[in-house]
């Protein structure tokens, strides 16, 4: 084999190009840009190795295919083609990530899992256990845990609850004769089932997850000696408020007191029944009801009769005092079934009553009956929390009414809770968590769902 030692290569003419044809090996350095080479244009048709360095001072353009291996640095403004995989050791910073042979993606904010199906999962050699798809055929993630493929719950940001709200229910109205307590509003939007006063029930009331939800549940109204009794008070869950039961009206008078005490919208419930009077000029009227309740009934107008009306309750007036039959009875109360099983709430107590009067009784859901006789203070509701009416005294102080209650129910994919200083209690039923909140110590508490 030959040496060619050359100083030197001139091109043949101005803005001529050297052309070199199959060099087959340089072992040695290679400069371009040095003052040992210079030209306007160097064409090279095939170099089959280079064996030492190339150095190139300023850019290179590759109009075919680079191949190359075990690569430090590439920067590069096209599509790069690793074809024994990629290695990152250090940090990788990519707009988007795409995997060529499926619809995998990662982006800065989101990782997509890809689509495939029944079929196409199963296709696989083998799949290694934590695996995650998207199975269009069940329109569901799946993972897969190195014997089944189970599917991935998710759910919505915004779902639909259930509920029950329930006011306190009003105080009996005091001295002789004094009228029951109405019922507190009974408002639900659960199982098309209606709510109180006759209303159809209500729509579905959508909640946000992480949202911190108002909740309060309203004492009952206290009887008072010788004037109405107190209404009760309302109950809350966020904008869904219903107002205690009205207080029952008291004996024989013309200031006011005599008429039972009202229970009015926005939310309104059950007016309380007005007191018993010696004539008509004395006796009481019912008080008038919100839209979730009913009307309290009327004082006995004489002397022979001698009795409170009845407080209204959820499902019914109540009735005037009299002296026989259903006479100063409370109104109704109301089933519910969100619980899972039939429940009375919200109903009216009785009128007192004294001597020729009816003796009285309570609507159901332990509302109060009305006392009788002399001394006798008014009956207080007897079940915690269903809403409903104080019996009015035959001759003492009226009774209290129930306290209200706040009864929520959504499917167990969700958890609810509650804030310190709230009573509750939950249960399963079906594919629902039942949520029943007893007391709140103050207007601050609330429930959030997660």
């Amino acid at each position: 084999m030959s040496i060619l030692n050359v100083n030197k290569i001139n091109p043949v003419g101005s803005g001529s190009t050297i052309t070199i044809a199959g060099i087959a090996s340089v072992t040695s350095n290679v400069l371009v840009g040095d003052s040992n080479l210079h030209s306007t244009g160097i064409e090279v048709t095939n170099i089959n190795s280079l064996g030492g360095s190339v150095k190139f001072g300023g850019d290179v353009g590759i109009a075919g295919t680079l191949t190359y291996e075990d690569v430090t640095h590439i920067d590069s403004v096209g599509v790069i083609t690793a074809r024994d995989g990629l290695r990152v050791t250090g940090i990788a910073t990519v707009g988007s990530l795409e995997i060529a042979d499926g619809t995998t993606t990662i982006s800065k904010h989101a990782v997509g899992v890809g689509t495939t199906t029944t079929a196409g999962r199963n296709a696989g050699v083998s799949t290694a256990t934590g695996t995650i798809i998207y199975n269009s055929n069940f329109n569901a993630l799946q993972v897969y845990t190195g014997s089944v493929w189970n599917i991935i719950s998710t759910k919505s940001a915004n779902f639909g609850v259930n509920y029950l709200v329930i006011g306190g229910g009003g105080g009996g109205g005091g001295s002789f004769r004094g009228g029951g307590g109405g019922a507190g509003a009974l408002r639900t939007n659960w199982n098309n089932e209606s709510q109180g006063g006759g209303t159809s029930s209500a729509s579905t009331k959508t909640i946000s997850i992480g949202t911190a939800y108002a909740i309060g549940i309203g004492t009952g109204g206290t009887g008072v000696l010788h004037t109405q009794g107190n209404d009760g008070g309302a109950s809350t869950f966020d904008d869904i408020v219903s107002k205690g039961g009205g207080g029952g009206g008291r004996y024989n008078t013309t200031d006011g007191t005599e008429d039972g005490r009202t229970s009015a919208d926005p939310g309104g419930g059950s007016g309380g029944g007005g007191g018993g009077g010696q004539n008509t000029s004395g006796r009481g009227f019912g008080a008038a009801s919100g839209t979730y309740g009913h009307n309290g009934g009327d004082g006995s107008a004489n002397s022979s009769q001698q009795c409170g009306g009845g407080g209204g309750g959820a499902g019914g007036s109540g009735h005037a005092g009299g002296n026989s039959g259903t006479a100063g009875d409370g109104g109704l109360k109301l089933a519910n079934t969100i619980t899972g099983s039939s429940v009375d709430y919200a109903g009216g107590a009785g009128g007192g009553n004294y001597e020729g009067g009816n003796t009285t009784i309570g609507g159901g859901a332990g509302a109060a009956a009305g006392g009788r006789g002399s001394g006798t203070n008014g009956p207080n509701a007897s079940i915690a929390n269903r809403g409903s009416g104080g019996g009015g005294a035959g001759a003492g102080t009226g009774g209290t009414g129930s306290t209200g209650v706040v009864i929520l129910r959504f499917s167990n994919n969700y958890t609810a809770s509650v804030t310190g200083g709230v009573t509750s209690s939950s249960a399963s039923v079906g594919n629902d968590t039942v949520l029943t909140i007893t007391a709140t110590t103050d207007a601050s508490q609330t429930v959030t769902f997660l």
